[in-house]
């Protein structure tokens, strides 16, 4: 008995070993889980329902395929791939959940988020991220042609490769007042997110109470996933 969360793949055609290793992993480690949940970043970027590219429509037929085992599979939207509609969880058989939400675990209500939202020293990227977000920006970059929306991509993940540079040595990463603030609004004494690249399991006390952050780790040379059960947590290599 136990759910498998995982984030942070950025699966993409230049990547084809962690597109690999994604399946074998739907096709082995996953169908021991209850529940396998997404949190975002599964893709490098997503551009929109509309893009059959052959690496797409090759992961959303094997996350449908394993979705007929019935274990059911949650996404979350990350920074990367916000863009994903019905048409994908219709297909892949993934239900979306809104970030953040709150699931109940083995009778424990967790909260769940990708993680960027914690990120509140990044205020740069706050505005960024409320900006493209907005349903009318959504709407005009879909009027766009796919071929258009792709050199549109590559250009803002080139600017935000050079950001990350900068901001490498300063520890860019959530903050605690984030962190208590989230958890506190949502009566939550347990929360798990990706976004980071900081795998770890941190133990904290929140009003008198103990309380813990999950952080996922990203997909590389290896996976990460979180194994989450009522005895136990494990955050696995996936090889």
């Amino acid at each position: 008995m136990a759910t498998y969360f995982i984030s942070d793949l950025h699966l993409s055609e230049t990547k084809p070993h962690l597109s690999a290793l994604f399946l074998k992993f739907l096709r082995q480690d996953a169908k021991k889980a209850d529940a396998l949940y997404i949190l975002g970043d599964l893709f490098e970027a997503w551009l929109g329902d509309d893009n059959a590219d052959p690496d797409n429509i090759s992961i959303i037929n094997a996350l449908a395929e394993f979705s007929e085992t019935g274990i059911p599979v949650y996404f979350m939207h990350g920074n990367r791939d916000f863009l994903i509609g019905d048409r994908f969880t219709v297909e892949s058989h993934c239900e979306l959940l809104q970030d953040p939400v709150v699931v109940e675990l083995y009778n424990t209500p967790v909260l769940l988020t990708h993680g960027d939202l914690l990120c509140t020293l990044d205020h740069k990227y706050q505005r960024f991220r409320k900006f493209v977000r907005h349903p009318l920006i959504k709407k005009l970059f879909f009027s766009f042609p796919l071929c258009w929306r792709k050199k549109i991509s590559s250009f803002l993940r080139k600017k935000s490769t050079r950001a990350d540079k900068k901001l490498a040595n300063r520890k860019w990463d959530v903050t605690s007042e984030a962190v208590y603030q989230i958890l506190r609004e949502h009566k939550s004494l347990t929360l798990i997110h990706g976004h980071t690249h900081k795998p770890g399991i941190h133990h904290f006390i929140l009003d008198n109470q103990p309380a813990k952050r999950i952080v996922l780790g990203d997909w590389g040379e290896t996976g990460s996933v979180l194994i989450y059960s009522p005895e136990n947590l494990e955050l696995k290599t996936v090889i």
